[in-house]
């Protein structure tokens, strides 16, 4: 008996994506080996230090929740008109 959902699992597809992740896995893997060295942070009144790589994961990781913040407010009130 055959199941019909209508989608087709293709293994070229799903290798292909596990494919990419281990390649952005093994990337993200060198920045952070590569990225160690401690660098001064100043922010507001906070006065200190860190590993290159945790201040732009940081700041990247604060762009993306701002990103997702801002859109929701914005689907938000085109809901409401």
């Amino acid at each position: 008996m055959t199941e019909e959902t209508g989608v087709e699992k293709t293994p070229s597809r799903s290798l292909a994506g596990l494919a990419i992740a281990a390649l952005i896995a093994t990337a993200l893997t060198l920045f952070i080996v590569q990225n160690t060295d401690s660098t001064p942070v100043s922010w507001l009144w906070v006065d200190g230090s860190a590993p290159l790589w945790v201040i732009i994961f940081g700041a990247a990781l604060a762009g993306a929740v701002l990103s997702e913040a801002l859109g929701w407010i914005i689907r938000r009130s085109r809901r409401r008109r």
